[in-house]
């Protein structure tokens, strides 16, 4: 009686532990985050097309050139989150987003982007940024430092600046509202560039 009894409780062991192990070898979810679309959304005023604007893909630095999202921990140290990724290279989604604000901010502007750090000759302002730092915090919100060229064609003038953005973290918090800052501030960074633009385009009139 006392063999079976130890068989049994062997038997049921081994049972609990191959229920257990396809639980503990299922990989951790990964979550995929936008830039563009995820700032508030704001009226479009329907006007005529005057000129187009492309938007370069965006040159970041090296160590948030990657799929997984970098986060700052410290002044000297950051985290690569393999959990949470941007679902496009940050460098095309930040052109994407930028895009979009100018968009919406510049009337009779047809505004592109694309995944290429090269101008498009067709273009009447070519736009490429040098992103000189980003730092996303999940307590901190997010600090970014753009520096940017509005360059016209046909040998026409360009427009430089940079912009420095601190942007809090937003509702819900989290992953989600870092991202969201993250798309508020690039929003403030278009912003900035089309008031740019749009004195160069009043000036030509």
């Amino acid at each position: 009686m006392k063999v079976t009894a130890n068989r049994a409780r062997l038997a049921a062991a081994l049972l609990g532990g191959l229920a257990v192990a396809p639980a503990c070898l299922r990989k951790a979810e990964v979550r995929y985050y936008t830039l563009a679309g995820a700032a508030p959304a704001r009226a479009v005023r329907a006007a005529p097309v005057a000129y187009t604007v492309h938007v370069a893909a965006a040159s970041v630095p090296e160590a948030l050139d990657r799929p997984e999202m970098v986060l700052r921990l410290s002044d000297t140290e950051v985290a690569v989150d393999d959990h949470h990724r941007w679902a496009e290279p940050l460098r095309t989604g930040i052109a994407r987003a930028v895009a979009d604000g100018l968009a919406r901010a510049l009337d009779g502007a047809l505004v592109s982007a694309s995944e290429q750090q090269t101008a498009q000759p067709s273009s009447d302002v070519e736009l490429t940024m040098d992103v000189r730092r980003l730092d996303v915090s999940l307590a901190d919100g997010i600090a970014l430092d753009i520096a940017w060229r509005a360059r016209w064609a046909n040998n026409g003038p360009t427009r430089a600046g940079r912009s420095t953005i601190h942007q809090r973290g937003r509702q819900p918090g989290g992953y989600d509202g870092a991202v969201a800052a993250c798309a508020a501030a690039l929003d403030a960074v278009a912003g900035e560039i089309a008031r740019s633009v749009r004195l160069e385009v009043l000036s030509r009139r």
